[in-house]
């Protein structure tokens, strides 16, 4: 490829979450990688659980396995963190889970925290939903710029977010009118949202910072090569369009759970090989 290099590939702990943190790091450390997504998540860095000093405790480890962290991703998903819930003790806990996330992440030396901008119920007026991702959002947004941290937004469908497609983030972006948030493509979810790389790139209107890497279809976030994905030509699309943020490896599949080195190490070694490939 032209302009993506294998600088911009950051390996993470995210298949290693039925294993300690010592043995991630050490992993990773292992099969030569640098930069990473840290993956904040029980057992490794639970947001309910730590304190300023287990952030401590994290930057050595980090120091000692060679290791530095680019993007911080608090888990959003498995755990009940939902910046426009209707409850709005709910919404006040998980904005504050965030504000944490992003002291956490500036300590760490992070630029970049994933985002889902928070969902409703599924009989809610979603318009009603979009405004309280606003409103969150904006919050975050002048508190992530205060720490220079910015906040990139995920696509998915309804039941866990409200920007379901690029066009949805760039409308976000706009609305909360904050430098500190943009926009990220995550290759194994594209699918949902109905937009090719080029679509998302396009859509982004220079707002893309972050890109999660990974296989799919049928079942999300493989092994490169494991799914149906057309990997190298969604990397010559950001190739072409001269991208030169973070290729994050997101490989999380309970299929993984028994060998996590061998599923980050194989999607590692891929990634390179695609980069490296001539168009």
């Amino acid at each position: 490829m032209k302009n993506l290099k294998e600088s911009q590939i950051l390996a993470s702990n995210y298949p290693y979450y039925r294993y300690s943190l010592d043995y991630a790091f050490e992993s990773l450390n292992r099969m030569g990688a640098s930069a990473i997504e840290f993956y904040a998540c029980f057992p490794h860095f639970h947001l309910d659980d730590v304190s300023y000093w287990d952030v401590k405790r994290i930057i050595k480890k980090l120091a000692d396995n060679e290791l530095n962290v680019v993007c911080f991703t608090p888990e959003q998903c498995s755990y009940p963190v939902n910046i426009a819930a209707l409850d709005i003790n709910a919404r006040k806990r998980s904005i504050d889970i965030f504000k944490k996330s992003i002291q956490y992440a500036s300590e760490m030396g992070a630029e970049y925290i994933v985002v889902l901008a928070g969902y409703g119920t599924l009989d809610e007026d979603e318009q009603i939903v979009w405004r309280r991702s606003v409103e969150s959002l904006g919050i975050l947004g002048s508190f992530a710029e205060s720490y220079g941290i910015k906040l990139v937004l995920e696509t998915s469908p309804r039941e866990y977010t409200t920007t379901h497609n690029s066009k949805d983030v760039v409308r976000m972006i706009r609305e909360t009118d904050s430098p500190a948030i943009k926009g990220m493509i995550d290759t194994a979810t594209l699918g949902y949202s109905g937009e090719t790389m080029k679509q998302a790139i396009d859509d982004l209107e220079g707002n893309l910072c972050h890109v999660h890497v990974a296989d799919g279809i049928p079942n999300g976030h493989l092994i490169l090569g494991e799914g149906c994905l057309d990997l190298p030509d969604m990397l010559k699309r950001l190739d072409e369009a001269e991208y030169s943020g973070p290729l994050s490896l997101e490989i999380l599949n309970d299929k993984y759970v028994k060998n996590p080195h061998a599923a980050m190490e194989t999607s590692f070694i891929r990634l390179k090989e695609y980069i490296k490939k001539e168009i």
